[in-house]
């Protein structure tokens, strides 16, 4: 935190600067003078909190107070006097200071108001995250988690670069503990790996970064971190997911990069059909044409492709002739894919799935074995585990089928597909949950499967018209105050 401290007494300075250092030894005091010169150091070092004496020669502290605040109306002013006078203190009030003392403060005093600004940057900052949150659970299906936060003014410092690092939590916990007041933040991404955000001041010390997370990628304003992190987290997962693959050359520019994504799109349409229509002898090679041509693509879009491909798999294979994919089962898709951290894995998982499956769902076809047991043993499942990992794989896995012959079964017998059965099920127990129940939305979001508290929210406004809290109050339930978010760390 930087504060600057301002008075025409010399020794008053000195004695604030000490006393302030003393108490809070990782903050960067600055002794600014006073007057016009006062003023033109706060618009130089732009601190965090100032303290300004009311009465100085050239400009008082009014003066300069109504100038830092037009030019930065969140620095946060205390004012100084030695008059104990309710006009100094209202003006000062008025003015936008958050709080006026009288000379000369003692460390108590210090203390205090010191830890209420930190307290209010703190807030702001979390309310800055909490947009951010937000969008990247919501539009990028991005989950952080376990956010800590160290030095949260370095947030609002837009002239102070910003690094981003990405890691396995070991590595990052040690770069923690070197990097102290050079940490802004830490939090998890997707139940998997750590980000951190460190002033570039740690570029000096490389020793302590973990590896290959020199100058991961900057941002300055904080407008600007959620692309920054978003490119960061996608060149890094990419560097992981690759990195034991011989890869063809990836494509450079937009046009090619098009002409990758029809091709790709035109296999994957070769292979669907195929499927659907039991075409064994041309599966498996329409199967390695396809991964072929993903070899060829950047991670991102990858990505976005064994999703749609897993999507159209799943819903595909019912025989119907128009196939809706919702958001959900993206989603649903998605996080499935993103499981994968490597290549070689994405594609066995892949591969195992397609050969496996369409085999499994020829010879199913072709007896009459009756399916109502392990059926009705899989809706039992859904209905009963608290397993926030529950998959159609899982529960496939758990009565003896494959995946692919439990999700054409869904579609058959109950007339929607696994995922979206999956989701009312769980929603329908959380009505439950909040109505029976004094728990914490929060904790009832965990047990019925969602650890993102946000999108878990989401859903349930989305299938009943009405956020949980919302649904509590119309049907009359006092809860406990609900959490907004059980994964800060304070």
């Amino acid at each position: 935190m930087k504060i600057c401290v301002a008075d025409d007494e010399k020794e008053v300075r000195e004695s604030i600067v000490r006393k302030i250092k003393s108490l809070f030894p990782e903050d960067r005091v600055f002794d600014i003078g006073f007057g016009r010169a006062a003023l033109d150091g706060m618009m130089l070092v732009r601190p965090d909190l100032a303290f300004l004496d009311i009465r100085m020669p050239e400009m008082d502290g009014l003066e300069i107070l109504r100038e830092v605040k037009k030019a930065y109306p969140h620095m946060h002013v205390v004012i100084l006097s030695g008059y104990d006078d309710f006009e100094y203190a209202r003006g000062a009030l008025q003015g936008g200071a958050m709080d006026y003392l009288l000379k000369p403060a003692d460390r108590d005093e210090l203390r205090e108001v010191i830890e209420k600004a930190k307290s209010s940057i703190h807030k702001s900052f979390l309310k800055d995250w909490e947009i951010i949150l937000e969008k990247l659970s919501l539009r990028h299906h991005v989950f952080l988690h376990d956010l800590r936060c160290r030095n949260p003014e370095l947030w609002f410092d837009e002239r102070l670069p910003k690094n981003i690092l990405f890691g396995d939590p070991t590595s990052l916990e040690a770069a923690w503990a070197a990097f102290g007041h050079l940490v802004l933040c830490s939090f998890m991404v997707n139940m998997d790996y750590m980000s951190m955000i460190v002033s570039p001041e740690a570029e000096e010390s490389p020793s302590e970064l973990p590896p290959g997370s020199h100058g991961e990628i900057t941002f300055s304003d904080r407008q600007d971190f959620l692309p920054a992190f978003l490119a960061g987290m996608d060149r890094w997962e990419s560097r992981r997911f690759f990195a034991s693959t011989k890869r063809l050359a990836v494509v450079a520019n937009d046009g090619e990069r098009d002409s990758v994504g029809r091709r790709a799109a035109q296999w994957r349409n070769h292979l669907l059909t195929a499927a659907k229509n039991g075409d064994h002898k041309n599966l498996e090679p329409l199967l390695n044409a396809w991964l072929e041509s993903l070899l060829q693509m950047e991670y991102r879009d990858l990505k976005r492709e064994c999703t749609v491909f897993m999507a159209l798999l799943d819903e595909g294979l019912s025989k119907e002739d128009i196939v809706y994919l919702d958001e959900e089962k993206i989603r649903y898709w998605s996080e499935w894919t993103a499981k994968h951290r490597t290549w070689d894995e994405l594609e066995r998982h892949i591969r195992k799935f397609v050969l496996e499956g369409i085999r499994t769902l020829l010879l199913l076809e072709h007896s009459n074995e009756n399916s109502s047991s392990w059926f009705e043993q899989a809706l039992r499942l859904i209905h009963t585990s608290r397993d926030p990992n529950l998959s159609l794989e899982t529960v496939a896995e758990a009565v003896g089928v494959h995946p692919v012959t439990l999700s054409r079964m869904f579609k058959q017998r109950t007339g929607t597909n696994f995922v979206r059965y999956l989701i009312r099920s769980r929603l329908s127990r959380a009505k439950t949950l909040l109505l029976k129940t004094n728990k914490k939305i929060n904790e009832i979001s965990q047990e019925v499967g969602y650890v993102d508290y946000r999108y878990f929210r989401n859903l349930f406004k989305k299938e009943f018209g009405l956020t949980p809290s919302e649904f509590r109050r119309q049907n009359g339930v006092a809860a406990p105050e609900d959490s907004e978010d059980p994964f800060f760390s304070h």
